[in-house]
């Protein structure tokens, strides 16, 4: 496991993303944009109609999985950054190039696990109405921790798995969320550590008018990958077979 502090992470992010800030933000608006107005496919009125419902849950879980060849152009986007290469906005959509069918099945993972663990709440407030009893809301909270917990120990596990698809094309997409789950044992709590380190800064960006958020959004992500980095730089080759 390696030593490095959040802080340092963070200092390395700060430093590798001066001068890019505008590229990286670019990439960021365009890549909201794009899930912007494939969001508005799913957006059609459901009130009181459960085939409806059902029907834009399918459409809205096909995108996001698709969406995951964005992910992926990410991911090469800051290791490009984190790598000291040249970037570009265009970068984000590098994920179509390489390997896209393993970016997808990557991407479909967290996408399902999210659509389980939201969905008895969903369902509970869609079939309950407008009851509002503390019984119904202390279950509703109940399963929504449960969720929660869920999704952020897969998210944790396989957070690894774009980066490295990026860095072992050859590997399957079975392959490469196996070696993130080997690298992510006993980095988990790191990089939640990380990642919750930021919330002053998204608090204090949506208490001033938002604008802040694309530079933090930005920061944040190059840290992740800086993290991504210090995995893979203290991993022996043999721990990664």
């Amino acid at each position: 496991m390696s030593n490095t502090s959040s802080a340092q992470l963070k200092a390395i992010a700060k430093e590798k993303s001066l001068d890019r800030y505008g590229t990286l933000i670019g990439a960021n608006v365009l890549i909201f944009a794009i899930q912007v107005i494939l969001s508005g496919i799913t957006t059609i009125s459901a009130s009181g109609n459960f085939i409806i419902l059902i029907t834009n849950q399918i459409i809205s879980i096909i995108l996001n999985i698709l969406l995951g060849v964005l992910v992926s152009g990410k991911a090469y986007l800051y290791m490009n950054l984190v790598y000291s290469q040249s970037t570009s906005a265009a970068d984000i959509f590098f994920g179509l190039k390489l390997h896209p069918e393993k970016a997808v099945i990557i991407q479909s993972l967290f996408v399902v696990v999210d659509f389980i663990v939201s969905l008895p709440v969903a369902l509970l407030l869609f079939f309950t109405n407008e009851s509002s009893s503390p019984s119904l809301i202390f279950t509703l909270i109940a399963i929504a921790l449960i969720g929660i917990v869920i999704n952020v120990y897969v998210q944790l596990t396989y957070s690894q798995a774009f980066f490295l698809l990026h860095d072992f094309p050859d590997r399957t997409a079975k392959e490469l969320l196996h070696t993130s789950k080997k690298l992510m044992k006993g980095n988990r709590l790191r990089l939640l550590y990380v990642n919750l380190s930021y919330i002053p800064l998204y608090l204090l960006g949506i208490i001033t008018l938002f604008i802040p958020l694309l530079w933090i959004s930005v920061y944040r992500y190059a840290t992740v990958t800086v993290f991504y980095q210090d995995l893979i730089a203290g991993t022996s080759s043999s721990n990664t077979q």
